[in-house]
């Protein structure tokens, strides 16, 4: 490596971890406004509001970061409008195709039972409500960062494979410095999450199909949780794991690969 590529990569690794840091900031300054305005009872409308802050400041930390490296969204794993939104539906399908196969298993073996506690218009509006609030609270502005921004430089520096595991552990470090990894099972969901949505932006070269996957996944399980007064479930870290998580994952890789020419893991974005 001569000097040119080590001063190449030392700039890369200072935008990164500059980053990181104000990524860090912000969620923890949105802990600080969850814990003021939503303490320990749910609010649906300062969740709302909580999340669209949440979006306003990464998208203008990205901007920022963005203009000041004369990059354009489309070196960050974004299209045009109409493949953004296709994009997104297909992250969005491949995980709710499985996981509802993966559900329909584990309530007809009992491995999960599931006793509904509201009414089904209230239900779909919670649902509605839940899924525009987690496009904003974390799909859209940490795909933006972690598979759209910092997967862009990574890829600058190495192929595919390795870009796919850094990610992860700079998600993973960011879960942890925001409090986001509390027990053994988000220590054991976060970096293999990180390592999903990355495979995801990977394959498909677009950041959208992440986000899609993202929203699905996680208004399926904040609905299921207490938290809503909607369901009562038993076994749901089965439901959670088996029908969320494998499931999902194993055939939306197997459908990836059909949907998308196949990818060059060795490719770094400069080669591309």
């Amino acid at each position: 490596m001569d000097e040119k590529d080590r001063l190449r990569m030392a700039k890369i690794v200072v935008r990164i971890f500059v980053v990181l840091i104000l990524t860090i900031i912000i969620w923890r300054f949105i802990s600080f406004l969850s814990d003021v305005f939503l303490g320990d009872e749910y609010n649906r409308a300062s969740h709302f509001f909580i999340a669209i802050i949440t979006s306003i400041l990464s998208f203008l930390l990205l901007d920022f970061a963005r203009r000041t490296d004369k990059v354009s969204w489309k070196r960050l794993g974004l299209s045009s409008f109409r493949t953004n939104i296709t994009s997104f539906f297909v992250g969005f399908i491949l995980w709710t195709i499985p996981a509802f196969i993966g559900l329909i298993i584990c309530l007809m073996t009992g491995w999960v039972e599931i006793t509904v506690q509201t009414d089904f218009k209230h239900l779909l509006l919670s649902v509605f409500i839940l899924i525009i609030t987690v496009f904003f609270i974390e799909a859209f502005p940490e795909e933006l960062i972690f598979r759209g921004y910092f997967y862009h430089y990574l890829n600058k520096l190495s192929p595919h494979w390795v870009t796919l595991i850094l990610q992860t552990l700079l998600f993973s470090l960011f879960g942890y410095f925001i409090g986001a990894i509390y027990s053994f099972e988000q220590l054991l969901f976060i970096p293999g999450f990180a390592l999903i949505l990355g495979y995801f932006r990977a394959v498909s070269g677009n950041v959208w199909t992440a986000i899609g996957f993202h929203v699905a996944i996680m208004t399926a399980t904040q609905i299921l949780s207490p938290l809503h007064h909607h369901f009562e479930v038993s076994g749901i870290f089965t439901l959670q794991f088996f029908a969320f998580i494998l499931f999902p994952s194993v055939l939306g890789f197997i459908a990836l690969d059909f949907i998308y020419p196949k990818l060059n893991w060795q490719d770094k974005e400069s080669n591309l």
